[in-house]
């Protein structure tokens, strides 16, 4: 279920970088949460250069959104955070004031996946 939207503008990251970042992603995050890899997603979207603004004014930021379980403990979360973060930071050079990270914790009844009566976030489903 955990579902990670990166959004960065056009051009700034390579397939490679890409590649590296949900790698990385995916793996802390199974390592971290305890939960199989198979369920961890990562997208990437692009954003028009000058759309993105900080105090006003244009400038190059990047967003990691994480749609998470809830239940993994704010602990978890934080580490999980900042360990993705890290990995975001050291693939693309971006500063500190550049990037923002935040995960938003989703009831497991509220996201499915693998279609009805398959899983939410790894937890069967009610029937209808």
């Amino acid at each position: 279920m955990p579902l990670f939207t990166c959004i960065t503008q056009e051009g700034t990251l390579s397939a490679d970088q890409r590649t590296l970042i949900a790698s990385e992603f995916t793996r802390i995050y199974a390592e971290r949460m305890n939960d199989p890899a198979g369920f961890v997603r990562v997208n990437f979207e692009t954003v028009a250069p000058n759309t993105t603004f900080t105090a006003g004014k244009p400038s190059v930021n990047a967003y990691i959104i994480g749609h998470i379980r809830l239940g993994h403990g704010d602990e978890n979360i934080a580490l999980t955070l900042q360990d993705l973060w890290s990995v975001y930071k050291k693939a693309t050079g971006l500063g500190d004031d550049q990037l923002v990270a935040i995960a938003v914790e989703v009831p497991a009844n509220h996201a499915m996946e693998f279609g009805p009566g398959g899983q939410a976030a790894g937890l069967p489903l009610p029937r209808r």
